[in-house]
């Protein structure tokens, strides 16, 4: 019997290897040569990956196409230790890659991810090799999948493309000019100046326009401006005398003039196909700049103009909050927060064919824009005296958070108080707290809890204690698992004063580099918190906080970058980065390997990277406690020797 069942599973074992022919590693397709319009059937065994203790795994797949980038949810069901599903391509992809997770960690294979490209007959389409080089080189593959960025094999795979497909080098150009632009050889360089020079004469606006645009990221301005002449000159009504009027229209802030240069555009540029976005937005604008203005009046006249009516809801949640957080002019926040809510209430369910979003995703995406906005409206209406019905907004809100948010929690607990739930408002604070999302307002208003449920502050703060204990014990865990261990870059560079200020200089101390922009939303948003990190430390002479600013537009940014140190009166020791060799402000920034700002790294007293945190969520208190765990780390010989020895992703 044992042999009847050996020879019964060898058809399936053939079967296997014939079906599933193209595999990368832990992912099979059904198809060698996956094809436009076809059914994919995928296996995903995740046997000795990052996800193979972790719970069911989620899948999206994200298809390149030069031009929509669509993407799909991809169920998959469990068959043994495997898990199976299926998605079909799009007529218009020419390569996709499949992202796979669980509990928020991604199989990024090795920095390899896992991509394909489609095929017609046993030959990638056109533009399939194009497309793997763009998601390769732009910090597309590494932004949603962890797919580590090659530079050389983007090369490799563009040479490819050219060879097979010379006529795709069109619709291609522009990646592929960014591309080359990125290269330090000299090869590459030659070719560039010959491609740019070739567009410049062409006589053709877009590919001159192009190629201004590629002197000017080059560092090329005088090229660029000379060609900027040209192109005016020959084409007066063309497409860049189009964007100067809709450049000048996005930069005016006097209400009058904007709208006077908005008919201006509509009267020379009247709405087309092509333009009916453009000129959405730029009614948007308007709406918004008459209602941050409190003209009510002036806003409903451009509001009523708009189709979507859900790209209201934002400029009216952002209002609506202001003056809410002011405490001020609650009336009108709440009529306002109310028809943010009703504007987008029809968007829940209407996801459309976003770009780089599964249905999903376009889902959540939606709820969680509906519930920061039903956030607003509940604590206006508690604001309002209103707790009954702040608590039927709040509650969902709450129930629908993934993880514990400090402001969230904060008016939750503050609606639950007012409306009688001591012990539940204390539960919801304590939970949070012991997440690590803790903030003096929910510590403020714990107090006021713990006194109505135990009637009296006896013992409160042993209590409060214990869950700053507990989070911080849950937070040097999780910490101890990213400890990396690789030497630092060795970087000199000067401050507003002119000093220079070496990394060398500074062996000894545990050093926090913070990569930051003045452009720059996220890092801007983690400032409060940095600088209560910052003190904590300044009188502690074996740390150091270093502020680069990197990444700035322009070449004139140090006036800009000193005032708004200033006029937020920061006391951070801010470094200047310096010039790449792509002739941005880039040196340093690039040197340490970073795609994105904020990126603070976190290096012990030997010049060892210890921790590197990418982007900011959170409150300023919660980012000062991550901060000061990351330091008492990196601080700790013990936890240094007992530390992995792994590369920065």
């Amino acid at each position: 019997m044992k042999k009847l069942k050996l020879l019964l599973s060898i058809p399936c074992v053939l079967f296997l290897q014939t079906t599933f022919a193209q595999a990368q590693d832990h992912v099979m397709l059904s198809s060698e040569h996956p094809a436009a319009g076809q059914k994919i059937n995928i296996t995903y065994d995740a046997s000795g990956t990052e996800l193979a203790d972790k719970g069911a795994p989620e899948a999206v797949v994200y298809f390149l196409d030069n031009k929509q980038y669509p993407a799909a949810d991809v169920d998959l069901t469990a068959d043994g230790k495997k898990w199976k599903g299926s998605f079909t391509i799009p007529d218009a992809a020419k390569a996709f890659f499949v992202k796979i997770s669980s509990d928020g960690t991604i199989d990024d294979n090795n920095d390899k991810g896992y991509v394909f490209l489609v095929y017609k007959g046993d030959k990638p389409v056109e533009g399939a090799y194009a497309s793997k080089a763009y998601l390769l080189y732009s910090g597309m593959g590494n932004y949603f999948a962890k797919i580590k960025s090659d530079m050389d094999e983007a090369g490799n795979l563009y040479a490819k493309e050219f060879e097979m497909y010379p006529q795709s080098e069109k619709e291609f150009q522009s990646n592929y000019l960014i591309y080359l632009s990125a290269q330090k050889d000299d090869k590459s360089k030659e070719l560039l100046s010959q491609k740019i020079d070739a567009l410049a004469a062409s006589g053709d606006e877009k590919d001159m326009m192009l190629a201004s645009s590629i002197y000017a990221r080059t560092r090329k301005a005088k090229m660029a401006d000379s060609l900027n002449k040209v192109i005016k000159t020959k084409f007066p009504e063309g497409v860049m005398a189009r964007n100067e009027m809709g450049m000048a229209f996005n930069q005016e802030k006097d209400l009058t003039k904007k709208e006077t240069l908005y008919k201006e555009y509509v009267a020379k540029y009247p709405e087309t196909e092509d333009n009916k976005a453009l000129l959405e937005n730029y009614k948007l604008q308007l709406a918004s700049a008459y209602l941050q203005a409190g003209d009510i009046a002036g806003y409903q006249k451009w509001a009523d103009q708009i189709k979507d009516k859900s790209n209201l809801a934002g400029a009216l949640n952002n209002v609506a909050w202001a003056w809410a957080e002011k405490g001020e002019k609650l009336d009108e926040a709440a009529k306002l927060s109310k028809q943010s809510l009703e504007v987008l209430d029809a968007k829940l369910n209407d996801l459309g064919t976003p770009m780089y979003m599964s249905p999903k995703q376009a889902k959540e995406s939606n709820r969680s824009s509906y519930d920061m906005y039903a956030d607003t409206y509940a604590y206006i209406l508690y604001q309002q005296g209103k707790y009954k019905e702040a608590l039927t907004y709040q509650q969902p809100v709450y129930e629908h958070a993934k993880t514990p948010d400090a402001e969230i929690s904060e008016h939750y607990a503050l609606i639950l108080g007012a409306n009688g739930q001591y012990a539940k408002a204390q539960d919801v604070i304590e939970k949070t707290i012991k997440a690590g999302k803790s903030s003096d307002v929910l510590k403020k208003e714990l107090a006021k809890d713990y006194i109505k449920v135990k009637g009296s502050d006896k013992g409160y703060d042993t209590y409060l204690a214990g869950l700053e204990n507990a989070a911080k014990n849950k937070q040097m865990e999780e910490l101890a698992k990213q400890m990396i261990n690789k030497p630092a870059p060795s970087f000199a560079l000067k401050d507003f004063d002119g000093k220079t200020v070496s990394l060398a200089s500074l062996k000894g101390k545990v050093v926090i580099v913070d990569f930051w922009a003045t452009w720059c939303g996220p890092c801007k948003a983690s400032f409060p918190g940095m600088q209560l990190a910052v003190n904590k430390y300044k009188d502690d002479p074996n740390v150091k906080f270093l502020f680069v600013d990197t990444w700035e537009n322009g070449d004139n940014y140090m006036p800009g970058v000193k005032k708004f140190i200033a006029d937020n009166k920061y006391t951070f020791h801010v470094l200047m980065d310096e010039k790449g060799d792509d002739g941005r402000q880039s040196k340093v920034v690039t040197q340490f390997g970073v795609t994105g700002i904020p990126t603070k790294f976190i290096i012990d007293k030997n010049g060892n990277i210890r921790f590197k945190m990418v982007g900011f969520s959170g409150t300023p208190e919660g980012i000062r406690e991550e901060v000061s765990s990351m330091i008492e780390m990196a601080s700790n010989p013990d936890a240094i020797a007992d530390s992995p020895k792994v590369t920065m992703n």
